[in-house]
């Protein structure tokens, strides 16, 4: 599953612990705002990118006793049939 093409559910849901912050967007939705063939990583740090937790790509990590984001992604929904084939 690497970009939103390859998605056959159709709910994404981002769930942060630390922040209590929990978030289901619909997969229809998430296509017409971010492209088909959006990947999955882009759209996750997107939809993450307002949690208080969240770090620069490449700084330096939290100390033992520092918080950082732990949003986990799942999806939920019945498979979907059809939908696009990836490019990758």
């Amino acid at each position: 599953m690497e970009r939103l093409c390859d998605v056959r559910a159709t709910q994404l849901v981002i769930a942060c612990g630390p922040c209590e912050r929990r978030g289901v967007y619909r997969i229809d939705g998430l296509r017409r705002r971010f492209g088909d063939h959006a990947s999955v990583l882009d759209v996750y740090l997107r939809l993450t990118q307002t949690c208080r937790h969240q770090r620069e790509i490449g700084s330096r990590p939290p100390n033992v006793y520092g918080v950082g984001c732990r949003a986990k992604l799942d999806i939920t929904g019945e498979a979907t049939k059809g939908g696009l084939p990836s490019r990758t």
